[in-house]
């Protein structure tokens, strides 16, 4: 709100108020311009005199204060200040980073290849351990060619089931001198057992090994070491004894 004041030399003052430049100036330029006709027509001398000089001074105050409201910027009519919301700001910001990632070069993964076939059947392959627990991640050893004879496996089997031994230690032993009677074996280890037992439909014991080692301590003595042949066992007269005279 601009307020003009208009002092006249007879003490009359003109005082108006607005919020438009453009109405402010409207009357500020006809007080100008009727004001000093006015003067100008009265009788006293002394008074024109005294109303030239009020007048001027009322014009250059008149100027003045014009002046000052040109100086001060005004809104124009009918335009509102534009006020930026939060949720604007909020939105424009979103908007940016969606623009900058759509914007940005998409970035192709590589292809996995897939495994290769020998990789997968590798790891599909069953394990090669036997129900003795050994040969664990190796393949189970060939059998030995003297127990292909056919005539040798079915005298091996019938010895077997005519001696039929309790134990697996008494097993092994009569396993170990059937092989040696009917397949010419100089004495067994640990894979010939294995398949001695199946040839014989004998459920394999956990370990051969371990069997093999205890028939042949000091305290039974049913079997003994062949020198010269590591891992290798033969039935003794002892451990025969005992095995084949419990049928």
């Amino acid at each position: 709100m601009v307020k003009v004041s208009i002092s006249l030399p007879n003490n009359t003052q003109i005082t108006f108020e607005s919020d438009e430049a453009e109405v402010l100036r409207e009357i500020v330029a006809m007080a100008l311009r009727e004001l000093p006709r006015d003067l100008m027509q009265s009788p006293a001398s002394s008074e024109d005199q005294l109303g030239d000089e009020s007048e001027e001074k009322s014009t250059d105050r008149a100027g003045a204060t014009l002046s000052a409201v040109a100086a001060t910027p005004e809104p124009e009519p009918g335009t509102a200040p534009v006020i930026e919301s939060p949720a604007a700001e909020q939105t424009a910001g979103t908007a940016a980073p969606d623009r900058e990632q759509d914007s940005s070069p998409a970035i192709e993964s590589p292809a996995i290849e897939p495994a290769p076939a020998a990789a997968r059947s590798a790891r599909q392959e069953p394990s090669t351990q036997d129900d003795s627990g050994e040969g664990e991640g190796q393949a189970p050893a060939a059998m030995p060619s003297e127990f292909v004879s056919e005539e040798g496996r079915k005298g091996f089997v019938a010895f077997c089931q005519e001696s039929n031994p309790l134990g697996d230690m008494r097993r092994v032993v009569v396993a170990a001198e059937g092989a040696s009677r009917h397949f010419g074996a100089d004495g067994v280890n640990s894979d010939d057992l294995g398949w001695l037992f199946d040839m014989a439909g004998w459920r394999r014991p956990g370990d051969f090994t371990q069997t093999l080692r205890n028939a042949a301590r000091s305290k039974f003595g049913w079997l003994e070491r062949i020198p010269g042949r590591s891992g290798r066992y033969a039935a003794t007269p002892l451990g025969l004894s005992k095995t084949l005279s419990s049928n």
